[in-house]
């Protein structure tokens, strides 16, 4: 694979503040409607999990890891690095073998129903901004920030903590 001098400029990031998440999935159905023309959160790249034991919900996105292991275990080599920073899967190259998801540190690369195959986050990169992030604008539970206003260790602790619960 040859290093594109883009392969490491990341635009934006998600940042998710879980306290103002309601749970409502609007993320996901906005996701769902972009990537799918559906109404279908089965087919959303975010996932919100919800902790009964701590009356919480938290969306979950890809973090687009610096090292992103799942691009190093993908055996077809279907997961890729966008110039925009996003990792997503080649849907016609992914086998569905679901090693990305298991190497994930969060476990966020999510099953298409349908196909089989994993998908994430590529934040909406053809638009202006997310459609997770238009759609969660009253809560604001997802914004955009800029690249290093959030650690990327604080991001993989947090990421960290939720993926027993979702794998």
């Amino acid at each position: 694979m040859t290093k594109d001098k883009h392969m490491n400029v990341r635009r934006e990031q998600l940042s998710i503040d879980p306290e103002k998440c309601t749970g409502c999935r609007r993320c996901m159905i906005a996701c769902a409607m972009k990537h799918h023309g559906r109404i279908d959160p089965g087919l959303s790249r975010v996932n919100v999990i919800r902790f009964d034991s701590q009356d919480l919900d938290v969306p979950v996105i890809c973090m687009a890891c610096d090292t992103a292991p799942c691009i190093k275990v993908c055996p077809m080599n279907a997961r890729i690095r966008q110039a925009n920073g996003t990792v997503t899967t080649h849907p016609d190259v992914c086998i569905g073998c679901r090693a990305c998801i298991y190497i994930c540190p969060a476990a966020t690369p999510r099953i298409n129903p349908y196909t089989g195959r994993t998908m994430t986050c590529d934040m909406c990169e053809d638009e202006t901004e997310p459609w997770c992030v238009a759609a969660c604008r009253q809560e604001k539970a997802l914004t955009i920030c800029t690249p290093g206003t959030v650690s990327h260790r604080a991001a993989k602790q947090a990421a960290g903590k939720t993926k027993k619960y979702h794998v």
